[in-house]
């Protein structure tokens, strides 16, 4: 194997391809990945002596980017003048604010609109794509197949579908959340099979280990070279671990998930329950390293039928033995009854005080109450909801980064899309949770300012008393009923 020795973009350094300096003093690597030795100095990653990378596994060059002015904008129409000016969400937050890029294809991509890429580049700071870096929209396998047919195992990827969001993102100082590398959904099923066939055989788990090494190696390569610092974040593994009986492995400790809605889960069926430290242990090895690496999941708080919580600690904890593991990603899909914040909150706590890591919220989407004031009530979800998470900030909690899922409701590529939880509307015009988030915001950082603590044993006291009141109203609308009632029977008599 030819190692290559200059890889590099000034002739001194090959880390500074990926735009990390290399060390001046440090001689001792801390970690060693397929690119080469890192140590740090002053806090900061920086490169230790000679790539270690093969010459001839350089990732190809980025695709052509698409004009994406000369495509069709569904949103041409919408007056964008004061969601691109003023409050901004991204620049009041505490921590990393992203936003979900919907769309199946590039077509329909959030990215392809020119008004909302204006959106999100003045109110966001990250991005996440729902659906275009799962391997369903990233493996070919045609070209797979022809690639087998002249002896190489190696899985063919196509990135056209992302290279635009890569590239905005990159030019724009955005970052983007990779999401995900292996997920027993959105992965398809071809990619398992001798061949990669669709009706043929599983392959052993030597083979599969050596897809998705390459898989992984050449995903990780192709953002890294040609968007460094961009994708610096990854869900590694979403979802591995199901409570529901019947559809998961307890021998593991961990609730190792076997089958969603009765499907088998793929992963599960080749490696059993390593395919979650595997999946991360690839991803550690490719990946630079201030890159993070996620375990990420629904559903983070709940503990019937079985305590998920637990199973996630117990499983962060397993990865954090071998150094694999740098945070965990809770979705958060708020419901208008279910998960009360108590609950989703004790999750929170749970999570980070036995794991120390980090906590990245993915996903988040509150679903509003029906009912003619749903935008004032959807208001006011948001705003607790907000307002707890950044007590917690305040008190030493390590949340790094909150991603909201979609950009506006009645997405206007879709031709049906009766969505109401997300921060604008059908016109791209604030709703009232946007400006509930930024009162939020601007009040934390007033207090932060004139360093006033937000105690979350405040918090909380505010919500019981709040429930407290609520109950009160809720008796005095009885006995004013039960009045009602006396009322009404003596003038019958």
């Amino acid at each position: 194997m030819i190692i290559n020795q200059n890889i590099t973009t000034t002739g001194e350094c090959w880390s500074e391809k990926f735009g990390i300096p290399c060390c001046k003093e440090a001689l001792m690597p801390l970690r060693t990945t397929y690119d080469g030795g890192w140590s740090q100095e002053n806090g900061e990653w920086c490169g230790l002596g000679e790539s270690l990378r093969p010459i001839d596994d350089i990732p190809p060059p980025a695709t052509p980017v698409y004009k994406l002015k000369d495509m069709v904008d569904p949103a041409a129409d919408c007056d964008i003048s004061d969601v691109i000016h003023g409050d901004s969400l991204g620049q009041e937050a505490p921590f990393r604010f992203g936003v979900g890029l919907y769309g199946n294809d590039l077509a329909m991509s959030t990215i392809t609109s020119e008004k909302m890429r204006k959106v999100i580049k003045y109110q966001f700071n990250s991005m996440t794509y729902t659906n275009l870096m799962n391997p369903s929209a990233i493996l070919d396998q045609q070209a797979s197949i022809d690639n087998i047919m002249n002896g190489n195992e190696d899985p063919i990827l196509n990135f056209s579908n992302i290279v635009d969001g890569l590239d905005f993102a990159y030019k724009n100082g955005l970052n983007i959340r990779g999401h995900a590398l292996v997920w027993h959904t959105q992965v398809p099923e071809w990619f398992f099979r001798d061949g990669y066939y669709s009706n043929t055989e599983f392959v052993s788990r030597d083979v599969m280990e050596y897809r998705l090494d390459s898989y992984i190696r050449k995903f990780l390569g192709f953002v890294q070279f040609n968007y460094p610092g961009t994708v610096d974040v990854w869900d590694v593994v979403n979802e591995a671990i199901e409570i529901t009986d019947g559809q998961y492995d307890e021998t593991t400790g961990w609730y190792t998930r076997t089958a969603n809605n009765k499907t088998p889960n793929p992963w599960y069926e080749i490696f059993g329950p390593d395919y979650v430290a595997i999946a991360f242990r690839i991803a550690r090895k490719y990946a630079l390293p201030n890159v993070k690496l996620i375990y990420n999941d629904h559903n983070t708080f709940q503990i019937q039928p079985h305590d998920k919580t637990q199973a996630i600690i117990d499983l962060a904890n397993i990865l954090q033995q071998e150094n694999l593991i740098d945070g965990i990603g809770m979705q958060s899909y708020i419901g208008v009854t279910w998960p009360n914040l108590d609950d989703y909150f004790n999750g929170l706590e749970r999570l980070i005080t036995s794991t120390g890591l980090e906590i990245q919220i993915t996903e988040l989407t509150i679903t509003p109450p029906i009912g003619d004031n749903w935008l004032g009530a959807q208001a006011e979800q948001y705003y607790e909801y907000f307002n707890r998470l950044l007590s917690y900030i305040k008190n030493g909690y390590n949340i790094s980064s909150v991603t909201v899922y979609g950009l506006q409701d009645g997405y206007r590529f879709y031709t049906k899309d009766s969505t109401k939880t997300r921060l604008l509307d059908h016109d791209l015009k604030k709703k009232p949770n946007f400006n509930a988030i930024i009162n939020v915001l601007k009040n934390y950082n007033e207090a932060v300012a004139s360093d006033n603590i937000i105690e979350i044993s405040e918090i909380k006291e505010e919500e019981e008393n709040k429930k407290i009141k609520e109950k009160e109203k809720e008796k005095e609308k009885i006995i004013d009923n039960d009045d009602e009632e006396k009322g009404e029977k003596e003038v019958k008599k």
